[in-house]
């Protein structure tokens, strides 16, 4: 229900109306708490009659309050930009304490000691303000303020109870969402992690594969200079020696590249993206490893899949887990016997659907009812955390992950990920 009219005038229509407004943020979404905020305080500008409304945060390395959100009726002056604490000192030290901030008449209604704030209403013009901070149990999370440019404003007990109210629904939507980055940046952590611990498992097989081209650079190069050196130098043989030296570099060049990518911790980012790329760089990448434990591997990926919607390395991250699961299910058989295959398909319209299968041992119904716990794991030196990771990374992509029941040997790990639309 909109504002129409002024808080001051009919305080009891206000307080029906910021009850209306207070039960649309009740179990919202943390991705839906700043478009509701921009919403409110523009509400809030109108059904109030003053200037501006603004919303500071406490940052996440606690040390900056900076203005998140904030709407202005047409000619005010633009908000302070940057830490408050660093423009409006007293002000900042204030709130920080959980102090409420009200002034009916500016600058006069400042201490002696708001030198810079009694500066910043000269510069703005500023007049009347009301700054209410906002906290959950002991936690200073930010402050709402309200700012009037073109009159005094008599902040009545009334209308600072009632938006004393409305600052504690905004102060629990904003714990709510902080609460999810705080959950997601684990995750993230936890994913970059399983990594880095992925990596050391195969570090010897990208060794030996980073060396193989540098061998061959350093004897072209000899060779090279060899021919240099003859009274008549062979520039053909050097040419295609030179050639060579190029193509290992790439060679080499193009491992490192996918070790870094790997290993990159960057902000989760979801893009279209090919299954079909993203299961041939996890066998490219694991290659050497898997050549080295003598598992061979085979892809069935049918043609024209289409794209899903996702972060490529997470997603490599998870095949790479289930690969790596594969080849330490097998150790104990014969060579011969150490197969995986990936297959990658349709799975009705909206979903791809990608197996992983190996011919180890297989699952057991308790193994399988435990299998993304975390700290589970069926390995001697395992963590438990690796399922456990795939799972939370599938299911942040809104796709969901199983064994496959199956009797016999050999186990079969399926990904279902939701296909992208445009």
């Amino acid at each position: 229900m909109p504002f129409t009219l002024i808080a001051f005038e009919q305080p009891d229509l206000f307080e029906q109306q910021l009850s209306e407004l207070s039960a649309r943020f009740v179990s919202l979404p943390a991705e839906k708490v700043d478009g509701e905020i921009d919403w409110a305080l523009q509400l809030l500008v109108e059904a109030l009659g003053i200037d501006r409304s603004s919303l500071a945060e406490l940052s996440g390395d606690r040390q900056r309050i900076e203005v998140t959100h904030s709407h202005s009726s047409d000619s005010t002056p633009p908000f302070v930009q940057g830490d408050l604490a660093a423009v409006l000192p007293w002000y900042a030290a204030r709130l920080r304490r959980g102090e409420m901030l009200r002034f009916d008449r500016l600058p006069e209604d400042l201490p002696p000691e708001a030198d810079a704030e009694r500066d910043y209403c000269a510069r703005a013009g500023l007049r009347s303000q009301l700054t209410i901070p906002f906290k959950v149990g002991d936690r200073f999370l930010g402050a709402i303020g309200f700012a009037s440019f073109r009159r005094e404003v008599n902040w009545s007990p009334r209308v600072v109870r009632s938006l004393r109210l409305i600052s504690e629904v905004f102060a629990n939507a904003i714990a709510r969402k902080q609460a999810a980055h705080d959950e997601l940046r684990l995750r993230e952590q936890l994913a970059h992690s399983a990594r880095v611990n992925a990596m050391g498992e195969v570090v010897a097989s990208i060794a030996h594969e980073v060396n193989q081209p540098l061998f061959a650079i350093v004897s072209n190069a000899r060779a090279a200079g060899q021919l240099l050196a003859r009274e008549v130098p062979d520039l053909a043989e050097i040419g295609a020696a030179l050639e060579d030296i190029v193509q290992d570099a790439n060679r080499a060049s193009a491992v490192i590249a996918r070790v870094r990518t790997f290993l990159q911790r960057r902000p989760t980012e979801h893009v279209p993206i090919e299954v079909r790329t993203v299961v041939e760089t996890v066998v490219a990448f694991l290659g050497p490893e898997l050549a080295r434990r003598r598992v061979k591997v085979s892809t069935n990926l049918a043609d024209a899949l289409p794209p899903i919607l996702g972060d490529a390395v997470q997603v490599q991250q998870v095949l790479v887990n289930l690969l790596m699961n594969g080849a330490d299910a097998m150790d104990g058989l014969d060579p011969k016997q150490r197969r995986i295959e990936v297959r990658a398909g349709r799975d009705g319209a909206d979903r791809v659907r990608i197996d992983i299968v190996d011919h180890g041992q297989g699952l057991d119904e308790a193994t399988r009812h435990h299998l993304f716990e975390a700290f589970f794991t069926t390995k001697p030196h395992g963590l438990g955390m690796g399922l456990a990771i795939c799972k939370s990374i599938v299911e942040a992509h809104g796709g969901r992950i199983a064994p496959l029941a199956q009797p016999g040997p050999g186990t079969t790990m399926q990904v279902w990920l939701p296909v992208h639309r445009a």
